[in-house]
């Protein structure tokens, strides 16, 4: 079967679409026939050999790819994420040998391409809302509120009746307005000085997906709450201050909880974007897209 590859950590130059050896499950493992599966920011950091220090494969060559959306041989939908380069297994394949419990059903209103944005990044928001403690009438701060993860992590911030701020450069605050925020404040130097013109004592949470770090812990009210995702900006955790302890989440398969998501985008409380579906043979131009930026939108690959 075709297979995008990692030869070597020599960044994107080292990817390839090869023929690899068809995956044959092992016990507790269903066979996956990929229909959609979607490129995250970390897989950019993948090729350059970002996450051996933290316990990832450095054999080669690598089937990259984490989130995906396809078939199983006995024809049930099913959507879900395997975690390359740890589990060894990579979406950005025809087949897949996956875990049976990782597999979540996918409900028929929801297309492939679409349901393989899902995954990852929609796990990473939940997680973020969660450790927050976001709940009814909470300000929390959503900064890259127009991205893959912000743009869930808002939507599901105000599932729990929370009202949210996004923090983005100008450019992006349409989108984040189109995702339901209640203000809109820019990241740039002023940000402390333009939320706290607003909530002098400062906001109760801050989402911090864009990596902002310390900029964005100083519009947090004293003992509020400050989490961002070790998987998506790395070293972008700030110190301990004024009684907020910063919070990181990492994030795991969990098929009953990405069923309830997939739940709510079937029912249009969960937006789920698209930039761009390719055929697996131009994955360079979508790994060339997402390196650019400034997508609202996954890029999709299709085999």
């Amino acid at each position: 079967m075709r297979a995008i590859t990692l030869t070597s950590f020599g960044g994107l130059d080292a990817l390839e679409l090869a023929e690899v050896p068809d995956p044959v499950p092992g016990e507790g493992e269903q066979l996956v026939a990929v229909r959609a599966a979607s490129l995250n920011s970390w897989d950019l950091y993948t090729p350059e050999g970002t996450f051996v220090a933290m316990g990832g494969l450095s054999a080669f060559p690598q089937v990259q790819g984490w989130d995906f959306a396809g078939q199983t041989s006995d024809g049930r939908r099913v959507l879900g994420f395997v975690p390359q380069p740890w589990m060894g297994v990579g979406s950005f394949a025809e087949r897949m040998a996956v875990p049976a419990a990782l597999l979540a059903p996918l409900p028929e209103g929801l297309a492939f391409p679409e349901a393989s944005t899902l995954p990852a990044c929609g796990l990473t928001a939940r997680l973020l809302v969660e450790a927050a403690a976001a709940s009814e009438g909470d300000v929390v701060l959503v900064t890259g509120a127009a991205g893959i993860v912000g743009g869930f992590a808002l939507q599901l911030a105000r599932v729990r009746g929370a009202r949210v701020v996004a923090a983005v450069r100008a450019r992006d605050a349409g989108e984040a307005r189109r995702l339901g925020v209640e203000a809109v404040v820019d990241t740039g130097r002023g940000l402390e000085a333009a939320v706290r013109g607003q909530w002098p004592d400062g906001v109760d949470a801050c989402l911090d997906t864009a990596g902002l770090g310390s900029g964005a812990l100083g519009c947090v009210r004293d003992g509020g709450a400050f989490v961002t995702s070790v998987t998506m900006v790395p070293g972008a955790v700030p110190g301990a201050a004024r009684g907020i302890s910063p919070l990181t989440v990492a994030v795991e398969p969990d098929a009953a909880t990405t069923a309830e998501l997939a739940d709510l985008a079937a029912k249009g409380e969960l937006t789920l974007r698209v930039t761009e579906t390719l055929p697996l043979e131009r994955f360079r131009d979508a790994y060339t897209r997402l390196e650019r930026g400034g997508l609202y939108g996954k890029m999709v690959l299709t085999p």
